[in-house]
């Protein structure tokens, strides 16, 4: 059985950034105590969990809003989580007297400067992005001229006024943007279509689009609540036509998967630690000997 490798996978920039800033603050004895992250800092649980052990206390639940999570806190330090956060939950943390730190992506805020240029010009935006994650949420606080469009058919009952600028979600599929552009260039020919797929995505999906020729089985490892994580395991399965496997680590393959594979290809999400997937990596080479 052959093992490739995909690349590039493993941190991109931002991630990397974001989790190197708490671990500093954490080893910065003049920052208030307790440290909070607000959100899983990257989304991978592995990293949330190798935080914690170092003292992180991770703010998150899905069934609470951020604001909901610090509001009663008046205690410490915060930390944003690299995907973005509302601007009135950064207000709130101020307000409560807290001390402030943006791990926050410079791609998602080159977004936000992106959006907010076209919003002082008059201009309404589209934002095409996966309802209810940390990245779209933020971008839609900015103003209630930014609509969020998540598929084709959303726009049939977009109610929105000229002009119109559109981007995105820096994680998003790019094979799932493109039939969203080609129909509003059909509605609103005269839009600002802005495409903001960040680069650490791009390479990661076109990788696996030309890396996934020939290959038999595909392993992505990551968190199933990574989105681009997600986009790659679906852009694997449908647009190399690859049996392709999510896991988060090396215990979650079926040996059964296994059989009569002749080429496997392993890659993963951009909030995946290295180690992780070299394990996957690892396993399937020791199969050969």
């Amino acid at each position: 059985m052959i093992v490739k490798k995909i690349n590039p996978r493993g941190f991109c920039k931002g991630v990397y950034n974001a989790i190197e800033l708490v671990k500093s603050s954490l080893n910065n004895p003049t920052l208030p105590r307790p440290i909070y992250v607000l959100g899983f800092i990257v989304h991978n649980h592995h990293v949330v969990d190798e935080l914690t052990a170092l003292g992180a206390i991770t703010l998150d639940d899905r069934n609470q809003s951020r604001m909901t999570l610090i509001e009663n806190i008046n205690k410490g330090t915060v930390i944003l989580s690299a995907h973005g956060t509302q601007e009135t939950v950064k207000a709130k943390i101020l307000e409560n007297g807290l001390t402030l730190i943006d791990a926050t992506c410079n791609d998602v805020y080159q977004t936000h400067d992106s959006i907010i240029e076209h919003l002082n010009l008059g201009y309404s935006v589209i934002y095409i992005g996966k309802n209810n994650h940390p990245e779209t949420n933020a971008s839609l606080s900015l103003s209630n001229r930014v609509f969020l469009v998540e598929t084709v058919e959303d726009l049939k009952t977009l109610e929105i006024q000229q002009p119109i600028f559109v981007t995105n979600q820096t994680t998003f599929s790019i094979n799932d943007i493109k039939p969203i552009h080609d129909q509003i260039r059909v509605l609103f020919p005269e839009a600002v279509i802005l495409e903001e797929i960040c680069n650490a995505t791009r390479f990661r999906q076109n990788a696996i689009i030309n890396g996934n020729k020939n290959v038999d089985l595909c392993y992505i490892v990551g968190d199933p609540r990574s989105n681009n994580t997600k986009n790659l395991v679906k852009l694997s399965n449908e647009l190399t036509n690859t049996k392709t496997r999510l896991i988060e680590s090396v215990t979650d393959i079926d040996p059964n998967d296994l059989l009569n594979v002749k080429i496997v290809s392993v890659s993963s999400g951009a909030s995946t630690p290295e180690y992780l997937t070299q394990a996957v990596i690892d396993y399937l080479k020791a199969l050969n000997q």
